[in-house]
């Protein structure tokens, strides 16, 4: 047990430090304002939540190993998560400390993060309901998110070759030119002159 707890506070202390801090990413946006966000940048936020789902769903599996309660697993990642996972976290605990059964406040997981996140608030939400044991769902949640993580990975590596094509284009060819047509160009001039 206290091997579990531990190994949570290492991976917990290794993501504050390897997060970059910016002053604004530490306030949490309100939802409306959220909402409001212009389309790039809304896409940008979807993309970010997205990069995050997996090291959010290995640290609450930690959290959980070490004998937290899901919602307690919850509020213990939320201050360690990006912004965008850390509202929708925020948002559940805070309707569980208002009262609200805890499995009705995981609905709020797929209304603000997407469908990505209701694997996690349906298993959540049946563990908590029913009593299901929670363990071998969070271990195919997080060999999930693993897997996710690398075909992610593995499309920006495909997609590299593509992006590079345009700045080696444009890089390589204006040298062509200077190095070998440039002065082909003047020593036929040159010849024409004599």
């Amino acid at each position: 047990m206290i091997t579990a707890f531990l190994a949570v506070l290492g991976v917990v202390l290794a993501a504050q430090a390897l997060r970059p801090h910016h002053p604004r990413s530490s306030a949490i946006e309100p939802p409306a304002r959220r909402a409001l966000l212009p389309g790039r940048a809304a896409r940008r936020a979807r993309r970010a939540a997205e990069r995050a789902y997996p090291d959010a769903i290995e640290m609450i599996v930690l959290a959980v190993r070490a004998g937290y309660l899901p919602a307690a697993a919850m509020e213990v990642t939320a201050p360690h998560l990006v912004p965008e996972m850390r509202l929708a976290f925020a948002a559940v605990t805070s309707r569980t400390a208002n009262g609200e059964r805890f499995a009705d406040a995981l609905a709020a997981l797929p209304s603000m993060l997407g469908p990505m996140a209701a694997p996690l608030a349906d298993s959540f939400a049946a563990a908590d309901r029913y009593g299901q044991p929670i363990a071998p769902v969070l271990e195919r949640l997080a060999t999930e998110a693993r897997q996710h993580r690398r075909r992610h990975a593995d499309t920006l590596a495909r997609q590299l070759p593509v992006r590079m094509s345009v700045p080696l284009v444009l890089c390589t060819l204006p040298s062509f030119v200077l190095l070998a047509v440039v002065p082909l160009l003047l020593a036929a001039l040159s010849s024409l002159h004599r």
